[in-house]
């Protein structure tokens, strides 16, 4: 159906009611709208979503059923039309079984749904047997509709063609009241209508009840709710909940897969992860942390160690070998240095240095140490060059010893492995790589090199670290390896898992959000699954109040006492339940009703939908209502029957003459037409009895009323024979003002002023109800009998008169068709 106003307005009172936060609001009115909207509120996307609409929502067009054309389908032969009056009104089609009555409700159907529900429960010999056996060509279906107000009639016009052999073949061709053309009824907006308020109710709808499932029952009965729109808004809200909650279900699976995996996985950052991941919320920010300070390996020594150990940079060969060659040659130049008397060249000058200090404090003299020289100016002369030659041989020597120290510093600083390789690093990975016996190796080079230089010449340190380096040189680059491998494999085992963290740590993010979205999706479907309740309740009142009445009206003599009918769950759940006391003993309707019980009951459960005030179809075709009922329930349903056809235009087709009996019988203004079929399938169609023919019908039945007195029997005479007249005028009136468009309520609160007999005539001659003085010389236009027999019935309610009452009859009966 079309989204209604009204249901929209209901949901913003309840939300207003219950003071639904305005978060959930949007969310609600999202799902109301559409997927693309609610999938934008949940984004946090602005959008545009609905408001309160001060403007109502027009009624339909009424429609009428005009007549009903048949030929070659089903049980009509040759053409034969159905005409009814297109107005409020009942009408029973009266016919035997296989008088082909039945046809016409089929073919109103099939014309204006495309399919029948009767043929839905048939085998495939029955829907085959859909052309005439006797006079199948033409085969053609056209349905006369007249809109309120229209002057033209909507014609519904269904045929098939001699080469045509399925029903689903006929080529529809609708004709509208405004010149315009069609090819479905789903042009005129007529679809859903079709389908929310059926305007046929078959034996097939009433069996439905007997073996449908509850489901079932209630996807016939909820759509006259208009409740689509916030029901699709429930399922909205359903599909997004199962999809963010499959979402975080399959990130929470992952995390356990994750889990899994990591418990087998040899790496402290593993450890760590495990210990975030089993928290019932992991702190998702620390394992962002934790993966990005996973290439520093801050919290793994063997890592650390091993990052150390492959950091350190040894000399090569050379070098050494160049260390060790300077080693020998600066031993060699001090070794040489000391044998000379550069050796003792510092001391002797420190001599002389004292002696020319002497003479140049004293002068010239003896030598205060010897005595046998003398310390003169010759001397002096002569003790400079030689302390300069001395001083010369002293910076000599003292370079020779820097050289050995310094060459000797160099050999200590290469022997010195402990300060680029600690200890403990190759302790830590004696225990840990799976190549230990290179530890060992290099340790046992690196004890070799460590020489006890205290007891070595420095020629033996040489030479022993030219043969000592190159091996410990080579067990490094091992160890090296070694220790790079592990790390390799290490980050190569942790980067496959950290690839699958940080996967996984984007989804958990995204699961982060879904939550928060699931806590407001579930909140707004909790609500709203009350909303539906509250407002199916109060929108299905109307209809289950007017069910309950029709079948207190059916019900007769029964015992069962139905207490409501009520619409519950939703989705899978929905079911329709129908509350009974059976003797003051509370049971379910269903368990306990006979099949007439039963037929009553789908009457009362369908009628209310048929005639919804918001379908525009004004006419409901009923076929064959009366099966399995016993009299008490015959009478009911007349009157059920005569209720309806106040407001609705009610045809009934039935074979029971028990029906149109009780109609005549509790005096029920209805057109009783009978259904012959002669021989080849001819049709006929007759007036059985219509209100004036029952009137007349009730003064010819008075007039043999021996044991009535004549001062008794002329008032009533003469009272139905004026019934006549006016239902003579009435119907005069309906047809040619509604053939010229007026509205059916206008004509009928016209008939209503019409409080007399010159009135009502006035109305139907000359259009206008004031004109009464002009009536009687009209009528007698039709003769003097014509004059004589409307002023007998005037004046003949009043009290006894002298006009020959049979003559009245026969002349009633004949001004009556003048009338019309």
């Amino acid at each position: 159906m079309a989204p209604d106003q009204s249901l929209l307005d209901q949901v913003f009172d309840r939300l207003a009611e219950d003071n639904v936060p305005d978060d959930l609001v949007d969310l609600v009115l999202a799902a109301y709208v559409g997927d693309e909207q609610l999938a934008a509120v949940l984004g946090g996307d602005a959008v545009e979503l609905p408001a309160r609409d001060p403007s109502t929502r027009p009624r339909p067009q009424p429609l009428y059923l005009e007549s009903i054309f048949v030929a070659g389908f089903r049980g009509v032969g040759p053409q034969q039309s159905l005409r009814l009056q297109p107005h409020a009104g009942l009408s029973l089609v009266v016919g035997r079984n296989g008088s082909g009555k039945s046809s016409y409700a089929e073919a109103a159907e099939l014309a204006l749904t495309g399919d029948s529900v009767r043929w839905a429960d048939r085998n495939s010999v029955f829907k085959d047997g859909w052309r005439n056996l006797h006079c199948g060509s033409p085969c053609e279906i056209e349905v006369l509709l007249r809109a309120d107000g229209a002057a033209k009639p909507i014609r519904v016009r269904r045929s098939w063609r001699d080469d045509h052999t399925q029903a689903h073949q006929g080529v529809s061709n609708i004709l509208a009241d405004d010149g315009n053309r069609y090819e479905k009824t789903a042009e005129l907006g007529w679809q859903q209508p079709l389908e929310v308020y059926r305007p046929f109710l078959t034996a097939s709808d009433l069996a439905r009840l007997v073996t449908s499932t509850p489901s079932g029952l209630f996807d016939a009965l909820a759509p006259i709710l208009g409740m689509d729109p916030i029901l699709d808004a429930d399922k909205r809200l359903m599909w997004i909940r199962k999809d963010l909650s499959d979402q975080i279900a399959l990130v929470r699976s992952a995390r356990d897969a994750l889990r899994a995996v990591l418990t087998g996985v040899d790496d402290p950052r593993a450890q760590t992860a495990l210990a975030l991941l089993a928290k019932r919320a992991p702190d998702l920010d620390a394992l962002d942390q934790l993966l990005a300070d996973a290439g520093s390996d801050v919290s793994d020594p063997v890592a650390v160690a091993a990052r150390r150990l492959v950091a350190v940079a040894l000399p090569d060969v050379a070098y050494a070998n160049e260390v060790s060659n300077e080693l020998t040659a600066a031993a060699a130049q001090a070794a040489d240095l000391s044998a000379t008397r550069a050796g003792t060249a510092d001391q002797a000058a420190q001599l002389l240095r004292m002696a020319v200090a002497f003479h140049d404090e004293h002068g010239d003299g003896p030598c205060p140490v010897c005595g046998s020289g003398t310390l003169d100016a010759d001397w002096r002369t002569h003790a400079g060059d030689t302390l300069e030659k001395l001083q010369r041989d002293a910076v000599a020597v003292e370079e020779g010893h820097r050289r050995l120290q310094d060459a000797r510093a160099r050999v200590a600083r290469l022997l010195d492995l402990d300060r680029r390789i600690s200890t403990d690093d190759l302790e830590v990975l004696a225990g840990a790589l799976d190549q230990s016996d290179v530890v060992k190796r290099f340790r046992s080079r690196a004890d070799e090199l460590r020489p006890a230089t205290g007891q070595l010449s420095d020629d033996q340190i040489a030479g022993d670290l030219q043969a000592t380096y190159p091996p410990l040189l080579e067990a490094l680059t091992d160890l090296q390896e070694a220790a790079s491998a592990w790390l390799r494999h290490r980050h190569d085992t942790w980067r496959e898992h950290a690839v699958a963290l940080e996967d996984w740590l984007v989804r958990a993010r995204v699961a982060a959000e879904n939550e928060a979205k699931l806590k407001r999706v579930n909140a707004a479907r909790d609500w709203l699954k009350s909303a539906i309740s509250a407002l199916r309740d109060q929108r299905f009142q109307p209809f289950a109040q007017r069910s309950q009445e029709i079948w207190d009206e059916l019900r007769q003599e029964s015992n069962v006492e139905l207490s409501g009918m009520r619409l519950d769950g939703t989705n899978t759940r929905r079911k329709i339940s129908f509350p009974a006391k059976v003797d003051g003993t509370t049971t379910s309707a269903m368990a306990v009703m006979s099949q007439g019980e039963l037929q009553a009951l789908g009457l009362s459960v369908f009628l209310p939908r048929a005639c919804a005030d918001d379908s525009p179809f004004r006419f409901v075709i009923i076929d064959d209502p009366v099966q399995s009922m016993d009299p008490s329930k015959v009478d009911g349903l007349a009157q059920v029957l005569a209720s309806l056809a106040e407001t609705r235009q009610v045809v009934v087709f039935t074979h029971d003459n028990r029906l149109p009996e009780a109609v005549r019988r509790l005096r029920i203004e209805a057109t009783i037409w009978a259904v012959t079929r002669r021989d080849e399938s001819v049709v006929e169609i007759r007036k059985n009895s219509d209100p004036v023919e029952r009137y007349l019908n009730d003064a010819s039945a008075i007039l043999k009323a021996e044991e009535l007195p004549d001062n008794a029997r002329y008032p009533l005479v003469s009272g139905f024979c004026r019934s006549a007249l006016e239902a003579a005028c009435h119907e005069r009136i309906r047809r040619e003002r509604i053939a010229r468009g007026e509205r059916h309520g206008d004509v009928e609160e016209l008939i209503e002023k019409a409080l007399t007999l010159n009135q009502v005539t006035a109305l139907a001659l000359f259009g206008d109800l004031h004109r009464g003085k002009d009536v009687l010389g009209r009528i007698n236009r039709f003769g003097g009998w014509a004059g004589d027999a409307f002023q007998a019935c005037k004046q003949g309610v009043h009290g006894p008169g002298t006009f020959d009452l049979e003559v009245l009859v026969r002349d009633a009966r004949r001004l009556a068709e003048h009338l019309r």
